[in-house]
């Protein structure tokens, strides 16, 4: 009997006391609940902090670069909770992408951390932070802000204050109208009232190629936020968050907008590549050099004033009173795709004696020293190069000029150009033609390309994908094409420093990869010319280099030319198996079977060392996004 109530209390025991950790939330939270949202309409003289992208992981988390966002964000509580008068923030607003992995422990590490704020906070969904059924954000924020709305505002002094989800919350036509019609509405009723307005992703171009597809889409839709946003003229502020920016070029990429400012908030996660800082955020020792940024907002009546900050660190920077104006005629492709621009009867400026004119291109960002990015024409030829910028994020970037022209069965083009040699691998050059129909929609693709380390290209082309048709795709976009037969691909051999003379016979390769379509024809086409390169975080500047000296556009028939396509007079084949972009991102193929096994056993080996932990990193699961 006496077994009986032993094993009866050790039950009991169990079921009374004992937590799972992974699902536990943090013993701090219900100390710190805000019951009631902020709502101060009386109070003039105000101040808050905007700290976007935390990406928090696992409390315990073995992965070096989340270990050093956990300390920023408690170094950030502890800084924010020391201020005093008038530097203490009525409120901090969290701009997104709160965790790396939408992981309960990576929301109950933010919630530890966060509870211990004496200020209340302001939770904006960012795309790390869950999707449409993904209850987990909606109970972080409950816990600590007093809201459970993905889309919602609130009165602070004069200023009205409207937050909207990241766009994976609304995936689905019918989400995003809805979210369109709540957005609508709330800025209509409150027409004659100043508004700050906070999302996660930037709707505007940022100067960055990696970042023009990593937006709202498809496009129509973004157009219709952008236009809802400035619709009633009281949206004065949009902060965003999403582009990992530090104070320099979050000053340098503001914007004007139909009467609206948009500011790229500055982030504490490593920004991306815009390559320059001012000098005295530097810390060349520190551990958080290029780290740890964020932004103050006072407001007084209906003046607001913006400074940049870093935790931890004295120094700051007021941002100007205005911008600069961004007008669509800045970056056409930001509000149309590429298919339905201006088309020109026949090729314009081929010959660049007109410096760039009727060639068209992307904002690109201009640092002050060695800018990264150059376009432009000097001795007769255009000259176009990208320089990588030194420590931020291993990731591709490009620039290109373009060109739409009229179609015709009998277009032969012909392109001399020199490319420069860069010291390291990692950069690479190529003209592309894009094939429309009559309303701008995508039929086919030509790409003639050069460079070193092509598999490790993972942004441009879902760039090219984004322009093209208004939309988002993965990594192997281009390897889909070719093995639907919508895209040819032709490898150049290229000595660099020799001129070099591409002849292309584009009614010849268009007819072969046009069979299958009936009742179709090509209407025009889009002729573009680049270079792209990596960012390395190991410190090697490479250039990616290319002159083009002239593009022709001729007439020929078919018995004028021996082959579709040549390089120096040399006949190329086109490339059969699939393009290398991409290609280390694909998880079902490994290069061959040995290199397969070598990784499991790697696996294996680190497996009996690993730590207890549930982050993405330990488990082994890569984020949502980047």
């Amino acid at each position: 009997m006496h077994i009986r109530f032993l094993l009866l209390f050790i039950i009991i025991f169990i079921n009374g006391f004992y937590i799972n950790p992974a699902i536990a939330e943090p013993k701090t939270a219900k100390k710190q609940l805000v019951k009631q949202p902020i709502s101060k309409p009386n109070k003039n003289k105000f101040m808050f902090l905007i700290n976007s992208d935390p990406q928090m992981g696992d409390e315990h988390t073995e992965k070096k670069g989340l270990r050093l966002l956990n300390e920023l964000l408690e170094m950030f509580v502890t800084e924010t909770n020391q201020r005093k008068g008038k530097h203490k923030p009525d409120f901090v607003v969290w701009a997104g992408d709160l965790v790396w992995d939408p992981f309960q422990n990576a929301f109950d590490n933010f919630q530890r951390i966060v509870a211990k704020m004496t200020v209340p906070s302001v939770l904006v969904h960012g795309n790390h932070d869950g999707y449409s059924d993904d209850p987990k954000f909606l109970n972080l924020q409950e816990n600590l802000s007093g809201y459970r709305k993905l889309n919602y505002s609130f009165t602070y002094g004069k200023w009205h204050f409207v937050v909207i989800a990241a766009q994976e919350k609304y995936l689905s036509n019918t989400e995003k109208q809805k979210m369109l019609n709540w957005l609508d509405t709330e800025l209509k009723n409150n027409k004659d009232k100043q508004t700050m307005l906070f999302m996660h992703y930037h709707i505007l171009p940022t100067g960055l190629s990696q970042m023009e597809f990593y937006t709202y889409f498809p496009m129509d839709f973004k157009n219709q936020m952008l236009a809802t946003i400035t619709r009633y003229n009281n949206v004065k502020y949009v902060f965003s968050g999403h582009v990992h920016i530090g104070i320099k070029a979050s000053i340098k990429t503001a914007r004007n907008y139909k009467g609206t400012n948009f500011i790229l908030a500055p982030t504490p996660v490593f920004p991306r590549p815009f390559g320059e800082e001012f000098p005295k955020f530097r810390q060349k020792d520190n551990k958080y050099d290029r780290r740890g940024f964020y932004l103050e907002v006072h407001v007084n009546g209906s003046q607001v004033k913006l400074v940049g900050r870093k935790i931890k660190h004295p120094f700051k920077v007021k941002y100007p009173k205005t911008f600069k104006t961004f007008n669509a005629s800045d970056d056409l492709r930001a509000f149309m795709t590429e298919g339905k621009l201006a088309i020109n009867d026949k090729l314009v400026n081929g010959s660049f004696d007109n410096d760039l004119t009727a060639w068209k291109s992307s904002w690109r960002y201009k640092k002050d020293k060695v800018p990264m990015f150059n376009n432009y024409v000097a001795n007769g030829k255009s000259i176009m190069s990208y320089a990588a910028s030194y420590g931020s994020w291993s990731f591709d970037e490009y620039m290109e000029n373009y060109q739409s022209v009229k179609y015709s069965d009998d277009m032969y083009m012909s392109i001399d150009f020199t490319t420069l040699p860069s010291k390291f691998k990692g950069g690479g050059g190529y003209f592309r033609v894009f094939a429309y129909d009559q309303n701008g929609k995508l039929l086919k693709i030509l790409l003639f390309h050069w460079g070193t380390q092509e598999n490790k290209i993972r942004f441009m082309h879902q760039s090219w994908a984004y322009h093209a048709t208004g939309d988002r795709y993965g990594p192997l976009w281009l390897d889909k094409k070719i093995k639907e037969g919508d895209m040819l691909s032709y490898t150049l051999a290229i000595s660099p420093l020799k001129e070099q003379k591409l002849e292309i016979a584009l009614n010849s390769l268009f007819d072969q990869i046009m069979k299958k379509e009936k009742g179709v024809k090509i209407n025009h086409i889009a002729i573009a010319y680049g270079v792209w390169g990596r960012v390395t975080p190991k410190g090697r500047k490479f250039t990616s280099k290319l002159n083009v000296d002239e593009i022709s556009i001729t007439s020929k028939d078919m018995g004028e030319y021996s082959s579709a396509v040549l390089l120096n007079g040399t006949a190329l084949t086109k490339v059969d198996s699939e393009l290398e972009y991409g290609y280390a991102y694909k998880k079902d193929k490994n290069v061959d079977g040995v290199k397969k096994k070598k990784k499991k056993k790697k696996k294996k080996k680190k497996k009996k060392k690993k730590k207890k932990s549930n982050d993405a990193a330990s488990l082994g699961i890569s984020a949502v996004s980047y």
